[in-house]
């Protein structure tokens, strides 16, 4: 029989008391003051007698009679029942402010909270539209300096032609003016011919020696700076490809590695949902297997509840956000959140602090 008492007795002290109004007194009000006794009229005088022959008797005399002192009546004492009430009223105000304060506290912030992420995801957007625009602007500066690259080369390839043509033009005049030397020096060798047949074979072996030297000598020369000028537009062109093709290479590696962490980021974003979702789910089973719908209820109403955890899982409040519009089935969704006690929680502390420690649940009745 102990034993059962104590069960009762801690089950008692879980349940949520119902709001009891009581008028408060600030003084319990005075009885009613008897009235008191009205004092006894005095004795009438005795009747003098004059008797005719004796002298006058004398007047006896009147005492006088104190009326009684009234009993002082004491004001009844509050009882310790009332005590007792009075003080449970009062704490229960106060808890009831503490309350009304944490919550507003939690709900301030929350929201600001709410305020930094929502600024931040703005700055994280700012920021990578103008690294989109930076980029833009370095591919497009990378392909303008090609296209000047590009003009240069080609301007020194023309130049390298017209220097080719012009040293063509003064070995074509060069030439020229050897065979008109050659045609002065045979008027001459023939005008000589008779004094130095020798000297005039001679001369003109020579002649032609130095001339196929000096002809030789300027061939040599143009195509000695032909191809060095063709191997350095050459040079100058392959670094170009190279140095265009590391370029675009880097930047497809950074593009690649970009689109990585932001798929990494996605993935690890939505497990970290999921997982969220999970124990949510795992706390609406709960409390849901404990719902005992009322009979014939119509349609599927919504009831929404804020529910207040401690970290190890405990129910610290559970308050109606939102009536379903049938009080048996709000009434059946508490009496259930409160007998489930405990909820299943994550161990995380940080999880657990951010997702779940105050939570929004919504019940429907004929929701799986």
């Amino acid at each position: 029989m102990f034993f059962g008492f104590l069960v009762f007795g801690l089950s008692w002290q879980k349940k949520i008391a119902n709001p009891i109004v009581v008028d408060l007194w600030q003084e319990l009000p005075e009885p009613a003051k008897k009235s008191a006794p009205l004092p006894e009229p005095p004795p009438p005088p005795a009747p003098k007698v004059i008797p005719k022959p004796p002298p006058p008797a004398p007047v006896p005399e009147v005492k006088k009679v104190v009326p009684p002192t009234p009993p002082k009546v004491e004001a009844p004492k509050p009882s310790a029942a009332d005590i007792e009430l009075k003080e449970k009223l009062r704490k229960q105000k106060e808890e009831e402010a503490e309350r009304k304060e944490e919550q507003r506290k939690a709900e301030a912030e929350r929201k600001e909270e709410q305020r930094k992420l929502e600024a931040e995801r703005k700055e994280e957007l700012k920021r990578a539209e103008l690294e989109k625009r930076k980029l833009e602007e370095e591919r497009k500066e990378e392909l303008k300096k090609a296209e000047l690259e590009k003009r240069k080369a080609e301007d020194e390839q023309r130049k390298i032609e017209a220097e080719r043509k012009e040293a063509e033009k003064k070995a074509e005049l060069e030439k020229r003016k050897l065979e008109e030397e050659q045609r002065k020096l045979e008027a001459e060798r023939k005008e000589a011919e008779k004094k130095a047949e020798l000297e005039k074979r001679k001369l003109e072996d020579e002649q032609r020696k130095v001339a196929e030297e000096q002809r030789r000598a300027e061939q040599e020369k143009v195509r000695q700076e032909e191809e060095a000028r063709r191997a350095e537009a050459a040079k100058r062109a392959e670094d170009q490809r190279r140095a265009e093709a590391e370029q675009k290479r880097i930047e497809q590696e950074k593009l690649r590695q970009q689109q990585e962490a932001r798929r990494a980021e996605a993935a690890e974003r939505a497990a970290h949902q999921k997982m969220i979702d999970d124990w949510k789910a795992k706390i609406q089973a709960r409390i849901k297997s404990r719902v005992v719908v009322p009979p014939n209820i119509e349609g599927n109403p919504e009831a929404r509840f804020e529910v207040t955890l401690l970290p190890g899982g405990e129910i610290l409040n559970a308050t109606l956000k939102k009536s379903s519009g049938n009080p048996a089935y709000d009434a059946a969704v508490e009496r259930a959140i409160a007998s489930a006690h405990t909820l299943p929680v994550p161990p995380d502390p940080d999880l657990f602090q951010e997702n779940f420690r105050e939570l929004n649940l919504v019940f429907r009745p004929k929701d799986n």
